[in-house]
C-alpha cells in the first residue's frame, strides 16, 4: 500500500510539472506530453515542435538574402585601385627600360673598345702606308732624273731597280669592321657623345677620300704598266724580283729596249705624275692618321679607358 501511495504521489507531480509547462511555455514550441508523445506514430513525432528549426533556417537564409541591400564602393575606393594598377603597369616599364638602358651601355662600351683596337691597327697601317710611300717616291724621283738625263746607260741597275718599285704600291686597307656594324646597323646611337659621333663620321670621311686616291693611283700605274714594256726589257724586270716577291737589284746594268726620246719621255712623264700623287697620298695618310690618334685620345678620355 504504500509504495503505491508513493506511485500516485509522483505520479501527481509529474502531471502538475506539465501542465505548469503547458500554462507558461518558455518558447514558441508546442510542448507535447510524453505520454501522448510516445502514443504518437514514427516520425510525426519529430515534426509536431518545428517552429524553432524554421526560425534558425530563416536566421541562416537571411544572412544571404540577394535582396538584402550591397555594399557600394565610393569613388576613393576605385582610385585606389586604379592608382595601385597605375603604379604597377608603371614600376614593371621602369624595369623594363632601366634593364634596356643596361644592355644598352654594355653594348656601347663593347663597340668603344672594339674601335679604339680597329683605330690602334689603323695608325699601325698608315704609319707603314707613308714610309712606304715616302721610300717609293725617293726612287722614283731618282728614276726621272735617270730617264731625262740619259744617265740611265750608265746605271741600268739603278733604272731597273727604280722601275720594279714604281709597278708596286699597295694601297691602305682601313680595318673597319666596327665602323661598318656602327653605321650599317644602326649602333651609332649608341653612342651617347655627338662629338665623337662627329669625329667617327669625319675619319670615316677621311678613309673613304684616301681609298679614292689610292684607286686614281692605281688607274695610273695601270698606264704605266701598259707602256712600260716599249721601253724596259721585260726579262730584265722580271730579274729585279726573287722568289719571295722581294725586288732586288740586277748587276748587269740592262739597257732600255729603246733609244726613241719620245716614248722615254712619255714613260717618265707617267713616273713623274705617280711620284706627285704619291707626294699627296702621303700628306692625306699624315691626315688621317692624326684624326685616329685624336679619336683614341678622345674616346679614352670620355670612356676612362686606359
Amino acid at each position: 500500500m504504500q509504495e503505491e501511495e508513493n506511485k500516485e504521489q509522483s505520479r501527481a507531480a509529474d502531471d502538475t510539472q506539465q501542465q505548469q509547462q503547458l500554462n507558461n511555455p518558455l518558447t514558441d514550441e508546442t510542448i507535447v506530453p510524453a505520454a501522448e508523445k510516445s502514443d504518437l506514430p514514427t516520425g510525426q513525432a519529430d515534426i509536431i515542435n518545428p517552429t524553432s528549426d524554421i526560425q534558425d533556417m530563416e536566421v541562416h537564409h537571411h544572412a544571404h538574402d540577394p535582396a538584402a541591400p550591397h555594399h557600394k564602393k565610393n569613388w576613393k575606393s576605385y582610385f585606389w585601385e586604379f592608382l595601385m594598377l597605375f603604379l604597377a603597369v608603371f614600376c614593371g616599364f621602369l624595369a623594363e627600360y632601366q634593364l634596356e638602358h643596361t644592355i644598352e651601355q654594355q653594348r656601347e662600351k663593347k663597340y668603344i673598345q672594339l674601335l679604339v683596337e680597329d683605330l690602334k691597327t689603323d695608325t699601325t697601317h698608315l704609319e707603314n702606308y707613308i714610309s712606304e710611300r715616302k721610300e717609293k717616291r725617293m726612287m722614283m724621283d731618282s728614276l726621272v732624273l735617270l730617264l731625262s738625263t740619259g744617265m740611265h746607260k750608265q746605271l741600268g741597275n739603278e733604272t731597273y731597280y727604280f722601275a720594279r718599285h714604281v709597278f708596286n704600291n699597295p694601297p691602305f686597307v682601313s680595318t673597319d669592321g666596327t665602323m661598318q656594324q656602327l653605321k650599317n646597323a644602326g649602333n651609332l646611337r649608341l653612342i651617347g657623345s655627338e662629338k665623337i659621333i662627329n669625329k667617327i663620321l669625319a675619319y670615316d670621311s677621311g678613309v673613304k677620300d684616301l681609298k679614292e686616291w689610292d684607286e686614281a693611283d692605281t688607274r695610273m700605274r695601270t698606264t704605266f704598266r701598259e707602256i712600260g714594256g716599249t721601253v724596259f726589257n721585260a726579262y730584265q724586270l722580271y730579274k729585279a724580283m726573287d722568289s719571295a716577291f722581294k725586288f732586288i737589284r740586277p748587276t748587269t746594268n740592262p739597257q732600255l729596249i729603246t733609244d726613241n726620246q719620245a716614248m722615254i719621255n712619255n714613260i717618265t712623264f707617267q713616273v713623274q705624275y705617280i711620284s706627285l700623287s704619291c707626294m699627296g697620298d702621303m700628306k692625306r695618310a699624315k691626315a688621317l692618321k692624326t684624326q685616329a690618334e685624336g679619336l683614341i685620345d678622345l674616346i679614352k678620355n670620355e670612356y676612362h679607358l686606359r
